[in-house]
């Protein structure tokens, strides 16, 4: 059996890492959304990879609940590695005390730099991005070389406020999160709800590209549910950028990984694009 790499993913860039190393591993690449429903999830495969972002410093809630139904019977080779944009903190700890419990081992965790998507994005420069794909270029060369070797041991982490603090991205984006600070105060946490604003034309990209399921268009509008994974693909993916959390996001630059497009992750939503989803230019 071919190692199996599952991954989520809200903007592309776990999508990104998880395809890379499936073409240096020799990998079979699959949604966690594919198979989260089954009662166990089942393999044959004896190499495992979990790629996914970090949201609030942990991993989503759909990954964790990935490694609860994963059937751990035989010896397996796992290893998980996490996007992130501000921090990775102790992430790969709570996967690893995850996997323990349920009778897995984690082999290695790694952390990768990616593009910043949520709140305060706008303060990382085009410039940073393209230093962080091309680390991430040689970075995969040392992660797969790892993987093929079948090493054992390391775990990436970082300290969460030194990281903050020492990243550079505080300080630039101190007007951001005193906007949001004040909106919170003044309106309270509802106030960063998703919501489509007069924009939108109905087009329901956000629908299709949700990994959760987590939105219905109704009269032509979406509504959003309770099971919101924080993910923003919506906010990124939307063409007409009609999607907002309060004023927090208008005129928040969108972003998605550049080597991913709107069609590639609706595919993996198991879904077949239309050809006008083909079509449509992504966000910039």
């Amino acid at each position: 059996m071919s190692p199996e790499i599952y991954y989520f993913s809200g903007t592309g860039n776990s999508l990104a890492v998880a395809r890379d190393l499936a073409e240096k591993i020799n990998g079979t690449l699959i949604p966690v959304t594919a198979v989260i429903d089954r009662d166990r999830i089942q393999t044959d495969a004896t190499v495992i990879g979990v790629v996914f972002p970090i949201y609030d410093f942990k991993p989503p809630r759909i990954i964790m609940q990935f490694i609860r139904k994963l059937d751990y019977a035989g010896t397996k080779y796992i290893f998980a590695v996490c996007t992130y944009g501000i921090t990775p903190g102790k992430a790969m700890r709570h996967v690893e005390k995850e996997l323990n419990a349920c009778g897995g081992n984690l082999a290695g965790g790694f952390a990768v730099h990616m593009p910043h998507n949520g709140f305060g994005s706008a303060a990382i420069s085009g410039t940073k991005h393209q230093q962080m794909f091309a680390s991430w270029k040689q970075q995969r060369e040392i992660i797969s070389d790892y993987i093929l070797a079948r090493k054992q041991g390391t775990v990436e982490t970082s300290n969460e406020v030194v990281s903050f603090i020492c990243s550079g991205f505080f300080l630039k984006a101190i007007p951001i999160l005193l906007q949001l600070f004040t909106q919170v105060l003044l309106k309270g946490w509802d106030s960063l709800s998703l919501i489509a604003d007069e924009k939108c034309n109905g087009c329901g990209i956000c629908q299709r590209i949700c990994p959760v399921d987590n939105i219905a268009m109704i009269h032509t509008r979406p509504v959003w549910s309770d099971h919101c994974e924080k993910c923003f693909a919506c906010l990124h993916w939307c063409p007409q950028e009609a999607i907002q959390a309060g004023r927090i996001t208008i005129n928040m630059k969108r972003y998605h990984h550049p080597e991913v497009k709107i069609a590639d992750m609706i595919r993996a939503r198991g879904k077949k694009p239309t050809e006008q989803e083909w079509q449509t230019k992504n966000p910039d």
